[in-house]
């Protein structure tokens, strides 16, 4: 792949509650099967990486996170993870099912991405089953820019692409000696030949 470390890639996390297709819409993005994909609710059970090259923006890491509406103390604790690796977040994106509106785990997660100013987008997922007007209502009435897909069928999965590249960060070629050498300056570098 590329050399660009983990660190110096842009970050994002896709968020939501459990079998909305959070790992389905990473699959799409990345046009490769990364994230396993079940009808069966929190097959995901943790955060997981993953250093992926988003065409045409580039290298970024991915952070697949578990479901944010599980009950119990075990299920608290992924919440809580989800929520602690938002801090090294760069952009969100939090993951809709068509059919139903916003509950109170949604727009708690809402209010977080915008208390800690985290830049995100709202993709409603699974429209090939119709989609709930109330949730467009609540997404327009908190000013949230959402698309509507379907990863299954790989509907305006494109649309939502083009408009995630053109609104990510631009990237920053990462530079080597950073600030140590200025233009016209003089560099003696010396290089064994043995």
């Amino acid at each position: 792949m590329n050399k660009i470390a983990n660190v110096d890639r842009l970050h994002i996390a896709i968020v939501g509650k459990r079998n909305v297709g959070k790992s389905s819409l990473i699959n799409c993005l990345t046009n490769q099967e990364l994230s396993i994909v079940s009808e069966t609710p929190g097959t995901t059970t943790d955060s997981v990486s993953k250093a992926v090259g988003i065409l045409p923006y580039g290298p970024v890491v991915v952070v697949d996170s578990a479901g944010i509406d599980n009950v119990g103390e075990l299920n608290e604790k992924r919440i809580n993870r989800t929520i602690n690796s938002l801090a090294k977040t760069d952009f969100a994106i939090l993951v809709l099912d068509a059919r139903e509106g916003l509950n109170k785990s949604e727009t708690e997660l809402i209010t977080i991405l915008q208390k800690v100013e985290i830049p995100f987008l709202a993709v409603v997922n699974k429209i090939e089953f119709g989609i709930n007007p109330h949730l467009l209502t609540e997404l327009e009435a908190l000013k949230i820019t959402h698309f509507e897909v379907s990863c299954k069928e790989n509907a305006g999965v494109d649309v939502f692409k083009k408009k995630l590249i053109h609104l990510l960060p631009n990237r920053e070629e990462p530079r080597l000696i950073g600030d140590l050498v200025g233009q016209r300056d003089v560099v003696l570098m010396v290089v064994p030949i043995d």
